[in-house]
Protein backbone atom coordinates (compact mmCIF):
# COMPACT_ATOMS: atom_id res chain seq x y z
CA UNK A 1 0.00 0.00 0.00
CA UNK A 2 1.52 3.32 -1.07
CA UNK A 3 1.48 6.44 1.06
CA UNK A 4 -1.53 7.99 -0.71
CA UNK A 5 -3.65 4.84 -0.33
CA UNK A 6 -2.56 4.50 3.30
CA UNK A 7 -3.70 8.06 4.00
CA UNK A 8 -7.05 7.36 2.30
CA UNK A 9 -7.46 4.20 4.37
CA UNK A 10 -6.71 5.99 7.64
CA UNK A 11 -9.09 8.83 6.76
CA UNK A 12 -11.83 6.32 5.88
CA UNK A 13 -11.37 4.62 9.25
CA UNK A 14 -11.53 7.98 11.02
CA UNK A 15 -14.79 8.83 9.26
CA UNK A 16 -16.24 5.39 10.04
CA UNK A 17 -15.46 5.61 13.75
CA UNK A 18 -16.66 9.21 13.87
CA UNK A 19 -20.00 8.22 12.34
CA UNK A 20 -20.24 5.23 14.67
CA UNK A 21 -19.69 7.46 17.68
CA UNK A 22 -22.32 9.89 16.40
CA UNK A 23 -24.88 7.08 15.96
CA UNK A 24 -24.22 5.78 19.47
CA UNK A 25 -24.60 9.27 20.90
CA UNK A 26 -27.90 9.62 19.03
CA UNK A 27 -29.13 6.30 20.43
CA UNK A 28 -28.25 7.35 23.97
CA UNK A 29 -30.00 10.69 23.53
CA UNK A 30 -33.05 8.96 22.08
CA UNK A 31 -33.31 6.73 25.15
CA UNK A 32 -32.93 9.76 27.42
CA UNK A 33 -35.71 11.47 25.49
CA UNK A 34 -37.93 8.42 25.93
CA UNK A 35 -37.24 8.43 29.65
CA UNK A 36 -38.44 12.03 29.87
CA UNK A 37 -41.39 11.44 27.53
CA UNK A 38 -42.62 8.44 29.52
CA UNK A 39 -42.46 9.98 33.00
CA UNK A 40 -46.24 10.08 33.49
CA UNK A 41 -46.73 6.51 32.25
CA UNK A 42 -43.86 5.22 34.37
CA UNK A 43 -45.57 6.66 37.46
CA UNK A 44 -49.16 5.78 36.58
CA UNK A 45 -49.88 2.46 34.89
CA UNK A 46 -51.61 -0.91 35.26
CA UNK A 47 -48.40 -2.56 36.49
CA UNK A 48 -48.10 -0.46 39.67
CA UNK A 49 -44.40 -0.35 38.83
CA UNK A 50 -42.29 1.93 36.61
CA UNK A 51 -42.98 -0.17 33.50
CA UNK A 52 -44.37 0.89 30.13
CA UNK A 53 -45.40 -1.64 27.48
CA UNK A 54 -45.96 -0.94 23.80
CA UNK A 55 -46.42 -3.04 20.67
CA UNK A 56 -46.86 -2.59 16.95
CA UNK A 57 -48.07 -4.83 14.13
CA UNK A 58 -47.74 -4.38 10.38
CA UNK A 59 -48.75 -6.71 7.55
CA UNK A 60 -45.36 -8.46 7.78
CA UNK A 61 -43.93 -7.85 11.25
CA UNK A 62 -44.75 -7.65 14.94
CA UNK A 63 -42.79 -5.99 17.75
CA UNK A 64 -43.03 -5.42 21.48
CA UNK A 65 -41.25 -2.88 23.68
CA UNK A 66 -40.81 -2.66 27.43
CA UNK A 67 -39.40 0.46 29.09
CA UNK A 68 -38.63 0.27 32.78
CA UNK A 69 -36.75 1.78 35.69
CA UNK A 70 -34.88 -0.97 37.53
CA UNK A 71 -33.29 -0.79 40.97
CA UNK A 72 -29.79 -1.74 39.89
CA UNK A 73 -26.85 0.57 39.28
CA UNK A 74 -25.91 1.05 35.64
CA UNK A 75 -22.43 -0.23 36.45
CA UNK A 76 -23.98 -3.57 37.47
CA UNK A 77 -26.19 -3.79 34.38
CA UNK A 78 -23.45 -3.00 31.88
CA UNK A 79 -21.03 -5.56 33.30
CA UNK A 80 -23.60 -8.31 33.98
CA UNK A 81 -25.21 -8.38 30.54
CA UNK A 82 -22.43 -8.10 28.00
CA UNK A 83 -21.55 -11.69 27.03
CA UNK A 84 -23.42 -14.48 25.21
CA UNK A 85 -23.06 -16.78 28.23
CA UNK A 86 -24.83 -14.27 30.48
CA UNK A 87 -27.61 -13.80 27.97
CA UNK A 88 -28.14 -17.54 27.74
CA UNK A 89 -28.76 -17.52 31.49
CA UNK A 90 -31.40 -14.86 30.83
CA UNK A 91 -33.03 -16.43 27.77
CA UNK A 92 -33.24 -19.90 29.35
CA UNK A 93 -35.80 -18.65 31.87
CA UNK A 94 -38.41 -18.16 29.13
CA UNK A 95 -40.96 -20.96 28.80
CA UNK A 96 -40.33 -21.41 25.07
CA UNK A 97 -36.53 -21.58 25.29
CA UNK A 98 -35.67 -25.24 25.76
CA UNK A 99 -31.89 -24.87 25.50
CA UNK A 100 -29.33 -22.10 25.04
CA UNK A 101 -25.56 -21.95 24.79
CA UNK A 102 -22.90 -19.56 23.52
CA UNK A 103 -21.16 -21.00 20.45
CA UNK A 104 -18.53 -18.26 20.53
CA UNK A 105 -18.21 -14.59 21.47
CA UNK A 106 -20.73 -13.47 18.86
CA UNK A 107 -23.15 -16.34 18.32
CA UNK A 108 -25.83 -17.98 20.48
CA UNK A 109 -27.54 -21.31 19.83
CA UNK A 110 -31.17 -21.56 20.94
CA UNK A 111 -33.73 -24.36 20.76
CA UNK A 112 -37.24 -22.88 20.76
CA UNK A 113 -40.28 -25.00 21.47
CA UNK A 114 -43.54 -25.34 23.33
CA UNK A 115 -44.35 -24.12 26.82
CA UNK A 116 -44.40 -27.70 28.06
CA UNK A 117 -41.61 -30.33 28.36
CA UNK A 118 -40.31 -31.19 24.90
CA UNK A 119 -37.35 -33.17 23.52
CA UNK A 120 -34.74 -30.98 21.87
CA UNK A 121 -35.06 -33.11 18.75
CA UNK A 122 -38.61 -31.75 18.41
CA UNK A 123 -37.67 -28.11 19.10
CA UNK A 124 -36.65 -25.55 16.46
CA UNK A 125 -32.94 -24.83 16.25
CA UNK A 126 -32.00 -21.14 15.93
CA UNK A 127 -28.71 -19.26 15.81
CA UNK A 128 -28.63 -15.69 17.05
CA UNK A 129 -25.87 -13.26 16.16
CA UNK A 130 -24.76 -11.55 19.37
CA UNK A 131 -23.71 -7.94 18.94
CA UNK A 132 -22.46 -5.87 21.88
CA UNK A 133 -23.00 -2.65 19.93
CA UNK A 134 -21.76 -0.28 22.60
CA UNK A 135 -20.97 -0.40 26.30
CA UNK A 136 -19.59 2.70 27.99
CA UNK A 137 -20.19 4.59 31.22
CA UNK A 138 -23.26 6.41 29.85
CA UNK A 139 -24.98 3.97 27.52
CA UNK A 140 -25.07 0.31 26.56
CA UNK A 141 -26.81 -1.58 23.77
CA UNK A 142 -26.90 -5.31 23.07
CA UNK A 143 -28.47 -6.70 19.90
CA UNK A 144 -29.28 -10.31 19.04
CA UNK A 145 -30.75 -11.31 15.70
CA UNK A 146 -31.60 -14.55 13.94
CA UNK A 147 -32.39 -15.09 10.28
CA UNK A 148 -35.12 -17.69 10.70
CA UNK A 149 -37.48 -19.15 13.29
CA UNK A 150 -40.31 -21.67 13.63
CA UNK A 151 -43.33 -21.82 11.29
CA UNK A 152 -41.84 -19.60 8.61
CA UNK A 153 -41.06 -16.67 10.89
CA UNK A 154 -37.88 -14.72 10.19
CA UNK A 155 -35.69 -11.74 11.07
CA UNK A 156 -35.85 -12.21 14.82
CA UNK A 157 -34.50 -9.19 16.66
CA UNK A 158 -33.91 -8.68 20.35
CA UNK A 159 -32.36 -5.53 21.73
CA UNK A 160 -31.65 -4.17 25.18
CA UNK A 161 -30.36 -0.67 25.79
CA UNK A 162 -29.80 1.13 29.07
CA UNK A 163 -28.72 4.44 30.58
CA UNK A 164 -27.92 5.47 34.16
CA UNK A 165 -30.48 7.67 35.92
CA UNK A 166 -30.83 9.24 39.35
CA UNK A 167 -30.90 7.35 42.67
CA UNK A 168 -28.43 4.76 41.40
CA UNK A 169 -31.09 3.28 39.13
CA UNK A 170 -31.08 2.30 35.46
CA UNK A 171 -33.57 2.97 32.69
CA UNK A 172 -33.79 0.09 30.23
CA UNK A 173 -35.56 -0.60 26.97
CA UNK A 174 -36.16 -4.17 25.77
CA UNK A 175 -37.37 -4.75 22.21
CA UNK A 176 -38.43 -8.07 20.68
CA UNK A 177 -39.65 -8.45 17.10
CA UNK A 178 -39.87 -10.78 14.13
CA UNK A 179 -41.30 -11.01 10.62
CA UNK A 180 -43.98 -13.49 9.63
CA UNK A 181 -45.38 -14.88 6.40
CA UNK A 182 -48.75 -16.35 5.50
CA UNK A 183 -48.03 -19.76 7.06
CA UNK A 184 -46.86 -18.25 10.35
CA UNK A 185 -49.85 -15.93 10.51
CA UNK A 186 -52.29 -18.79 9.86
CA UNK A 187 -50.61 -21.00 12.47
CA UNK A 188 -50.57 -18.20 15.04
CA UNK A 189 -54.21 -17.32 14.42
CA UNK A 190 -55.16 -21.00 14.73
CA UNK A 191 -53.38 -21.14 18.10
CA UNK A 192 -55.02 -17.92 19.25
CA UNK A 193 -58.45 -19.21 18.21
CA UNK A 194 -58.02 -22.53 20.05
CA UNK A 195 -55.46 -23.11 22.82
CA UNK A 196 -54.66 -19.41 23.08
CA UNK A 197 -58.27 -18.26 23.01
CA UNK A 198 -58.94 -15.48 25.48
CA UNK A 199 -55.28 -14.67 26.03
CA UNK A 200 -54.46 -10.98 26.30
CA UNK A 201 -51.52 -8.64 26.35
CA UNK A 202 -50.98 -5.54 28.48
CA UNK A 203 -51.95 -2.53 26.37
CA UNK A 204 -55.37 -1.27 27.46
CA UNK A 205 -57.65 -0.77 24.45
CA UNK A 206 -60.88 0.10 26.24
CA UNK A 207 -63.29 -1.18 28.86
CA UNK A 208 -65.28 -4.40 29.12
CA UNK A 209 -69.04 -4.31 29.86
CA UNK A 210 -68.26 -4.84 33.55
CA UNK A 211 -66.00 -1.79 33.55
CA UNK A 212 -62.75 -3.73 33.79
CA UNK A 213 -59.89 -2.91 31.39
CA UNK A 214 -59.96 -4.51 27.96
CA UNK A 215 -56.48 -5.56 26.85
CA UNK A 216 -55.04 -6.04 23.40
CA UNK A 217 -55.32 -9.59 22.06
CA UNK A 218 -54.24 -11.51 18.95
CA UNK A 219 -50.67 -11.32 17.72
CA UNK A 220 -50.02 -8.04 19.54
CA UNK A 221 -51.14 -9.65 22.76
CA UNK A 222 -48.77 -12.57 22.13
CA UNK A 223 -45.75 -10.38 21.41
CA UNK A 224 -46.45 -8.32 24.52
CA UNK A 225 -46.57 -11.42 26.70
CA UNK A 226 -43.27 -12.71 25.34
CA UNK A 227 -41.53 -9.34 25.54
CA UNK A 228 -42.62 -9.08 29.17
CA UNK A 229 -41.29 -12.59 29.86
CA UNK A 230 -37.87 -11.59 28.50
CA UNK A 231 -37.89 -8.39 30.53
CA UNK A 232 -38.74 -10.30 33.72
CA UNK A 233 -35.91 -12.72 32.91
CA UNK A 234 -33.47 -9.81 32.87
CA UNK A 235 -34.71 -8.68 36.28
CA UNK A 236 -34.49 -12.20 37.72
CA UNK A 237 -30.97 -12.62 36.39
CA UNK A 238 -29.78 -9.31 37.85
CA UNK A 239 -31.38 -10.17 41.18
CA UNK A 240 -29.43 -13.42 41.40
CA UNK A 241 -25.98 -11.84 41.14
CA UNK A 242 -25.71 -10.96 44.83
CA UNK A 243 -25.92 -14.65 45.76
CA UNK A 244 -23.17 -17.29 45.74
CA UNK A 245 -22.87 -18.84 42.24
CA UNK A 246 -24.25 -22.19 43.42
CA UNK A 247 -27.53 -20.53 44.45
CA UNK A 248 -28.04 -18.26 41.47
CA UNK A 249 -29.74 -20.62 39.04
CA UNK A 250 -32.46 -21.72 41.45
CA UNK A 251 -33.04 -18.11 42.51
CA UNK A 252 -33.51 -17.07 38.89
CA UNK A 253 -36.04 -19.84 38.25
CA UNK A 254 -38.14 -19.23 41.36
CA UNK A 255 -38.07 -15.45 41.07
CA UNK A 256 -38.84 -15.40 37.36
CA UNK A 257 -41.92 -17.53 37.96
CA UNK A 258 -42.96 -15.45 40.97
CA UNK A 259 -42.69 -12.30 38.84
CA UNK A 260 -44.89 -13.80 36.11
CA UNK A 261 -47.55 -14.65 38.68
CA UNK A 262 -48.17 -10.93 39.17
CA UNK A 263 -49.79 -10.88 35.74
CA UNK A 264 -52.70 -13.24 34.91
CA UNK A 265 -51.87 -12.77 31.20
CA UNK A 266 -48.67 -14.77 31.66
CA UNK A 267 -50.11 -17.88 33.30
CA UNK A 268 -49.40 -21.11 31.39
CA UNK A 269 -48.29 -23.83 33.83
CA UNK A 270 -47.98 -24.27 37.59
CA UNK A 271 -44.92 -23.31 39.59
CA UNK A 272 -43.95 -26.93 40.16
CA UNK A 273 -44.38 -27.78 36.49
CA UNK A 274 -42.18 -24.84 35.50
CA UNK A 275 -39.42 -25.61 38.00
CA UNK A 276 -39.38 -29.30 37.12
CA UNK A 277 -39.27 -28.57 33.40
CA UNK A 278 -36.50 -25.98 33.65
CA UNK A 279 -34.34 -28.05 35.98
CA UNK A 280 -34.46 -30.85 33.43
CA UNK A 281 -33.87 -28.53 30.48
CA UNK A 282 -30.81 -26.95 32.06
CA UNK A 283 -29.19 -30.39 32.26
CA UNK A 284 -29.71 -31.13 28.57
CA UNK A 285 -27.16 -31.28 25.79
CA UNK A 286 -28.09 -30.53 22.17
CA UNK A 287 -28.91 -33.46 19.87
CA UNK A 288 -25.66 -33.12 17.87
CA UNK A 289 -23.46 -33.65 20.98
Amino acid sequence: MNRRNLIKFVLALAVMFSLSGWVHAQNAQSLKNNYQRLQDKLKNNQFNQPIVMDSEQTSKSISGDVYSVINYPFSTVRTALDTPEEWCDVLSLHLNVKYCRALNSNKIEVYAGTKKPQPLSDAFHMEYNFKPVINNTNYMQIVMDAKSGPMGTSDYYMMMEAIPIQNNQTFIHVKYSYHYGTMAKLATNLYLDTVGSGKEGFTITGKKPDGKPKYVSGMRGAIERNTMRYYLAIEAYLGSLSLPPAQQQEYRLTNWFAATERYPQLYEITRQQYLSMKRDELKQTPPNN
